[in-house]
Order: C-alpha cells, then sequence, then structure tokens
C-alpha cells in the first residue's frame, strides 16, 4: 500500500512538473507612414490634401524600409531579447511564434487572407483563442500596426500596439485583455544614406523594443493597478452591514433586530 501511494505521489508530482504554459506571439506586418511639412501642420484641409499627396510616394518608401527593418522575424527577436515573457510575468513559458497578423492590404487582395483576418477579429472580440492550442496555461501577445510619423514641431516617433490576452493557468474561459498603443521617437531612421543603413535599422529596432516595455509598463501592469485599485476602492465603499440605496452614491444601514419592550419610539 504505501507503495502505490508513493508511486501515485510521485506520478501526480511528474505531470505537475511537466505541465506546459505557452505564450502565443503574433508579430505584425500592417506597416503604416506619415510625413506631415508646414502646410499640412497650419494650411488647414486644404495645406493637409496638398500635403498628403506632396508626401504620399516617401511614406511608400517609409513604410518599405520598416517592413526590412522590423520585419515579423526582426520583432520576434526583439521581444525575445526582451524576454516578453519574463516581463509580461510569465516566467517559464514556452514562446511559440504564430503567423504574423496580415495587412489590411493583403486581406483585400487575397479573400482567403480576408476571411483568416475576419476569423481572427471575431475571435478577439469573442474572447476566444486566436490558436488551437489546448493547453490550460496559455497567453497570448498579439502585435497591432506599426506607424511612423514624422510632424514638424513634433518630430519622429513609431507608434506600436500590441494586445495582450492571459488565460491564466488553468484554462479560463474569458481572457484578461490588455489592448495598448505607445510611441518612441526615431533619431536615426529612415536612413538619409547608405552608410546610415545599419544604425537606421538600429534605431527603429531600438524604438520597438523601447516601445513594448514602455506598453507592458503603463498598459498591462499600469491597467492591472488601476483595477485592483477600483476593486479595493468598491469593497471598501460597500462594508458589510450596508445597503445600497436607490441612489447609487447613498447608503442606509441593515436595521437591528430589536425586541419589543412596549416602549414609544
Amino acid at each position: 500500500m504505501t507503495f502505490w501511494m508513493g508511486a501515485l505521489a510521485l506520478l501526480v508530482s511528474g505531470t505537475a512538473q511537466t505541465q506546459t504554459c505557452e505564450l502565443h506571439i503574433w508579430p505584425s506586418e500592417t506597416y503604416r507612414g506619415m510625413k506631415m511639412s508646414g502646410l499640412g501642420m497650419f494650411g488647414g484641409a486644404l495645406g493637409g490634401a496638398i500635403d498628403q499627396a506632396a508626401n504620399k510616394g516617401k511614406a511608400a518608401t517609409i513604410t518599405d524600409r520598416m517592413h526590412d527593418d522590423l520585419s515579423p522575424e526582426a520583432q520576434v527577436d526583439a521581444l525575445r531579447a526582451a524576454d516578453a515573457a519574463g516581463m509580461l510575468g510569465l516566467t517559464g513559458y514556452t514562446i511559440v511564434v504564430e503567423p504574423a497578423v496580415p495587412s489590411d492590404a493583403a486581406a483585400k487582395a487575397d479573400p482567403a487572407v480576408r476571411q483568416a483576418l475576419r476569423t481572427m477579429q471575431a475571435s478577439l472580440k469573442a474572447g476566444k483563442r486566436l490558436s488551437t492550442a489546448t493547453t490550460p496555461c496559455y497567453a497570448e501577445l498579439v502585435g497591432g500596426e506599426l506607424f511612423y510619423v514624422r510632424k514638424p514641431l513634433v518630430g519622429t516617433n513609431l507608434f506600436a500596439k500590441w494586445t495582450f490576452r492571459d488565460f491564466g493557468r488553468d484554462g479560463g474561459a474569458k481572457p484578461r485583455s490588455f489592448p495598448g498603443q505607445v510611441k518612441n521617437p526615431l533619431a536615426i531612421f529612415p536612413a538619409k544614406t547608405p552608410d546610415q543603413a545599419e544604425a537606421a535599422r538600429a534605431d527603429l529596432r531600438d524604438a520597438y523594443a523601447k516601445g513594448f516595455a514602455e506598453y507592458v509598463a503603463k498598459k498591462v501592469r499600469g491597467a492591472s493597478a488601476v483595477t485592483a485599485a477600483l476593486d479595493a476602492s468598491q469593497k471598501k465603499s460597500h462594508p458589510p452591514g450596508l445597503k445600497r440605496n436607490r441612489h447609487p452614491f447613498s447608503f442606509t444601514k441593515r436595521p437591528s433586530r430589536r425586541t419589543n419592550t412596549g416602549e414609544q419610539p
């Protein structure tokens, strides 16, 4: 009997140790670019239209460079180097790389891609997993658009979007979702001369990595802290023995049970 109990304990222990936790990562293939001149800033709607037309070709060139310098593979490399799982509080999770989220242009050009993107968006909205993974211990990091913006008096920035979805360790039905966008300045990208190519590539990837760290700090940890504070505040404002009145900010004490002594109130 002792032998079988020991064997069972060892089996249970081994099962717990071999439980796999996974962080699935979807990089992004959506690159956008916008350059504005003085006309765009000060010329009203007409100035904005002229500015957009004048810079259309330049913006397209920038998005091509973004795709080359910050490809989906480069995004995953940057996230691995930053220890994305550890930053998200998922130490020990195995990273599983999924196909990149396709751009709107790719979806318009290919009906199959368009349907896949719609299915993905529907799953996000419904709180379902985006992958077919069945491991209970599961989380997702979905990349959004990468937006290059250059404005006079403001400078050049990379805007980056992510959505972190934590399904917990026990296969919870609904995930905690943390969407968010951050921006970080660009100092060199895009390269002005061929000898700046490497420095510009490093500049763009550095802005991406810094953006992810900021996203985690402000949109994930920050959102979690706000939620915890709100929960604590609600518990504090609803102590036991208090009953909410019709007005949302007024409370009345529940009447205590008294023995009728015959005295007049």
